[in-house]
């Protein structure tokens, strides 16, 4: 009965140390591979600077429903938009993965959901570094587009640039990548899908969730091939 009890304690506390270990090697690539950081934040702030100016035209460019297919679009749009986000599906899929593992008693399957924890967190915290302090207004929010700066970033439909549901979910599926291809495709299409609805729902201008995503696939690949360093203690 002992052993019963205190298996899944033990469970926790082990991927409490394999989380420490990842972020390890995280880190490490962070520090040893600075160029490949400073030209990912390069390239997004390119990408998002060149499409800045063009957001208006390609949000009207990307509604081209009509009649009931724009509200059946609405409607999966609302729905991939709530699922979608960190609370709702990136923190829900880790735990699943890591209770499927403990339930498997396969540590793999424990690092994966590890993986997948980290993937979306870092990712969605780097984000809200920008998203909270630039004060960009929501495209639903009928305001005059620009950067409001971060008196204005925690009012309400202020939080536009960059997406934080494009950060989490690309967090996710591109560490996911990395350690099982196979959920990995699956939670890639799940992204795109989410990142379509951020814009469709006009909560997202198309430069928000480009630089958002390249956020979350960079944090995601980093700690997919963090995860796979073997660091010496």
């Amino acid at each position: 009965m002992k052993v019963k009890h205190f298996r899944n304690p033990r469970l926790a506390v082990a991927s409490i140390a394999q989380g420490r270990t990842i972020l390890r090697g995280f880190w490490f690539l962070v520090c040893t591979r600075k160029l490949l950081s400073l030209g990912v934040l390069l390239v997004a702030l390119i990408l998002g600077a060149l499409t800045w100016p063009h957001d208006q035209t390609l949000l009207q460019r990307l509604h081209f429903w009509s009649g009931e297919q724009e509200n059946a679009a609405q409607r999966i749009a609302y729905f991939l938009g709530t699922w979608g986000d960190y609370l709702t599906y990136n923190l829900p899929l880790a735990i699943a993965i890591w209770l499927y593992g403990a339930w498997s008693k396969s540590s793999a399957w424990r690092r994966i959901a590890i993986v997948c924890f980290l993937g979306a967190s870092l990712a969605g915290l780097f984000d809200d570094c920008f998203r909270l302090t630039l004060g960009r207004p929501r495209p639903d929010a009928q305001m005059p587009d620009g950067f409001y700066g971060i008196a204005h970033a925690f009012r309400g439909g202020f939080q536009s640039f960059p997406s934080g549901h494009a950060a989490s979910v690309f967090g996710t599926a591109a560490s996911l990548l990395v350690v099982d291809l196979p959920l990995g495709l699956i939670t890639t299409v799940y992204a795109l899908a989410v990142v379509w609805a951020r814009v469709e729902l006009y909560r997202h201008y198309p430069s928000d969730v480009i630089v958002g995503s390249i956020i979350g696939i960079y944090f995601g690949l980093m700690i997919g091939y963090g995860s796979k360093l073997r660091l010496p203690r």
